[in-house]
Formats: structure tokens, C-alpha cells, sequence
């Protein structure tokens, strides 16, 4: 073979390779939303518990009301007990465009056995002269927590919820309030904050915030990742100086800054725990 029709090739190849990884994330990945299951065990739990909670939905940036409806459905199909929401509801990078009586409206379909809870994100902080986050979630059926607890005494656990690490002014030594006996989790926007913390009394710690990186690729994903998201970055973790506290960072379903997911799917994460 020649090396000019070598040359052709291997460009035209390139280029076709390039345009297809470029529409299949701009596209496609950011339009897919997939249900990312894990089982726990707990013998504080008597019966099963059933959570399902999502993250970083960023509204408004790249992300709208059709996607906002298509996780609400997905998540009454899980039949949840418990629903989590861990910040990031509206973007804060673009202009302020959404809806937030209309976003409440749909928030306050999701069903949950036990209860909805929330945490804030650096946006919320960010988006304070837009509008009151506290009130939204309040409307759709969510009990947003602030460096506080919630009881759920009927199943036997203790909900923790940390402001968030960034903007916010977190309380470090929240875990002190953990319920002895009872099966607590620590809600937290930032996933790294943990490591500054004593989370020993603490069985389950949930967190968003990294998106996975949003986009997965070699160099480029630690240097875009976000403060207080760069060591846990996906996925589930074992804490603890004794490994008995898990840690879920999830993917989130939104994007910020720019339009793009690659190897980063859409999430929304189901975790049942077995006594």
C-alpha cells in the first residue's frame, strides 16, 4: 500500500472515530439512565431495607423536565422504603431557566414507604438568590437535613445529613450522633469530606457530587474532578479502621459545565440491605 492511500485511510479512520465518540457522548450517553443495584448486609436491620437514591440532576444546564420524569418513574417502579437525594438539583453554571414549582410538582410523585430525604449541594449555595431549595424539597415531600438527624424508628434507623463541604459550613463531628444500635447512614454531597471525619459508628454513607468523573478518559478525568470529590470518585467503598462502614458515591443523572458524559452512564442506585 502506498503511503499516501495509507495516510488517507488512517485519517479518515481517525476522523470516524473521533466524530463517533464525540455524538455518542454528546448524544447518547447523557440521553441513557440506568438503575445501578447493590445488596448490603446489616444485622442492626430486622427486616429488609430497601433505599434508592439519586444525585447532581443539575436542571437546567443540559438536563430537563423529560429527564427529570423519566427518574421519577424509575424510581416508584423500586418500590422503595427510603429515598435519598444527595444535591446538585439545579445547575448553577447557565442561566437560571427552570421551574422550580413545576420541578416540586414532579419531585412529589416519588413514593417512599418510610420517607424522602435530601441533603444540600454546593449549588443550592450557588443558586440562593434563584430560589429556596429547602421550600422545594419541603413541597415535594422531602425532609431536607442540615447537619441533623432523622429517625426512622420503625425500621431502626438514624439518618445524618451533613451540609454540604464546599460551600457550606459542615459539621465535622456530626457522627457523634449516631444511634447505638440502629443502622445509621450519613448523607453527604462531598464523598471526600469522610476521610476528615470519624465515621466508625456509621454502617452506610451516601454521596454524589463527582459525577464519576462525567468524563472517563486517561489525564483528563482526575484533572477535572471536583474538590472534595477527587479520592472516591464512583461506586461502592469500605471504611472505617475496621472496613464496617460502606461508602456509595454515585454517577449522578446530570451534567455541569459541559455537555458531555463518556463512560460515565446516567444513575440511579438501589441498595438493599438484609438483616
Amino acid at each position: 500500500m502506498k503511503l499516501g492511500k495509507f495516510l488517507l485511510i488512517t485519517t479518515f479512520t481517525l476522523a470516524t472515530l473521533v466524530a463517533g465518540c464525540y455524538s455518542y457522548a454528546r448524544y447518547v450517553e447523557p440521553n441513557l439512565l440506568m438503575m445501578n443495584r447493590e445488596k448490603l448486609q446489616s444485622n442492626r436491620l430486622e427486616a429488609p431495607l430497601k433505599i434508592v437514591f439519586f444525585g447532581d440532576t443539575h436542571l437546567g444546564e443540559f438536563n430537563n423536565s423529560n429527564q427529570l420524569d423519566r427518574i421519577v418513574t424509575k424510581i416508584n417502579a423500586e418500590n422503595a422504603d427510603l429515598v435519598v437525594f444527595t444535591g446538585d438539583l439545579i445547575g448553577s453554571s447557565g442561566d437560571f431557566t427552570v421551574n422550580p414549582e413545576a420541578i416540586a410538582q414532579s419531585l412529589a410523585q416519588i413514593q417512599a414507604t418510610y420517607g424522602k430525604v435530601a441533603v444540600t449541594g454546593n449549588h443550592e449555595y450557588a443558586l440562593l438568590d434563584e430560589y429556596n431549595y429547602e421550600d422545594l424539597m419541603n413541597t415535594a415531600g422531602f425532609e431536607v437535613l442540615v447537619d441533623n438527624w432523622l429517625d426512622l424508628s420503625e425500621i431502626n434507623v438514624r439518618l445524618l445529613g451533613q451540609d454540604d463541604a464546599y460551600l457550606g459550613n459542615p459539621d465535622m463531628d456530626l457522627t457523634t450522633e449516631a444511634l447505638d444500635g440502629a443502622y445509621n447512614i450519613l448523607l453527604t454531597h462531598e464523598p471526600d469530606i469522610v476521610d476528615d471525619m470519624n465515621i466508625d459508628a456509621i454502617q452506610l454513607v451516601l454521596a454524589g457530587h463527582t459525577h464519576g468523573g462525567q468524563i472517563s478518559l486517561p489525564y483528563l478525568t482526575q484533572r477535572i474532578l471536583p474538590a472534595n470529590g477527587r479520592k472516591y470518585v464512583k461506586g461502592l467503598f469500605s471504611m472505617g479502621s475496621e472496613g464496617q462502614t460502606n461508602l456509595f458515591v454515585t454517577k449522578g443523572t446530570g451534567m455541569t459545565k459541559l455537555p458531555f458524559r463518556f463512560m460515565n452512564v446516567p444513575e440511579i442506585v438501589a441498595i438493599e440491605v438484609s438483616p
